[in-house]
């Protein structure tokens, strides 16, 4: 019997050893891809999305050296009328300034303005230039309404991939040119009211070296401010793609 009990009790003890054999597991800092590192991403992580570019313009204010001064400059201050530099009754008012447009409008009250009633009676622009249009008509009184104030829009974000002629091009020599370079008698015998004119100003380089106010161009728009960077890289994506008539 005490032979069988010693035999039993070393059975027990052999299988205990065996059961205690097993590989010694060391702590793994997770991430680290260690044998016992289970938080190792399978897949990289998806690419997060650029935060969204903010604008500082709002799209119910009409601002003045964005809108306003560009309109009047081309429509109004070419040569020969209200450039300041000018003489006879048109040299009374000079349209290329804040300080000029304010003197003819009521702030907060655009019926009650000068500016408005010239244009609505036709007296301005002159005779054998391009009216200013219903559009530009409703942004002058507009700006007038919010009180005529000296204010300019920086806006941040400025596409220049999506860049066509009729959608982006037309718009920014209508807002800055066409006053000057449209109607019967355009100044330099230079009309900018059509595809064909504006391409052959590309060709020639004027229209680049112009806005831009490269030396031995003339500076454009005349007495007025330049076009805005982002205007102007519109202007050169677009020349740079071929000056296309999309």
């Amino acid at each position: 019997m005490k032979i069988t009990y010693v035999i039993l009790t070393f059975i027990i003890i052999i299988l205990i050893v065996i059961s205690c054999q097993h590989d010694i597991q060391f702590p793994v800092t997770p991430g680290t891809g260690g044998p016992a590192d289970t938080t190792k991403p399978t897949t990289p992580p998806p690419v997060p999305p650029p935060p969204p570019v903010a604008s500082s313009c709002s799209a119910d204010t009409v601002y003045f050296t964005n809108t306003i001064l560009p309109l009047l400059t081309s429509n109004c201050a070419m040569s020969g009328c209200h450039d300041g530099v000018s003489r006879g009754d048109a040299g009374q008012y000079t349209l290329n300034t804040y300080a000029g447009i304010k003197a003819i409008v009521k702030p907060g009250n655009a019926n009650g303005s000068k500016l408005v009633d010239v244009i609505t009676n036709g007296s301005m622009p002159p005779r054998g230039h391009t009216p200013i249009s219903s559009s530009q008509l409703t942004a002058i009184e507009t700006w007038i309404n919010q009180g005529a104030l000296n204010n300019t829009c920086n806006d941040i974000a400025c596409d220049t991939t999506n860049v066509t002629y009729s959608g982006t091009i037309a718009a920014i020599l209508q807002n800055y040119c066409n006053g000057c370079h449209s109607g019967s008698t355009p100044s330099g015998s230079v009309d900018l009211t059509a595809y064909s004119g504006v391409l052959a100003q590309v060709q020639n380089g004027k229209l680049w070296g112009d806005v831009s106010h490269a030396t031995g161009y003339n500076a454009m728009p005349v007495g007025g401010a330049s076009l805005s960077s982002c205007d102007l890289n519109k202007i050169n994506s677009w020349i740079k793609k071929g000056a296309p008539n999309n």
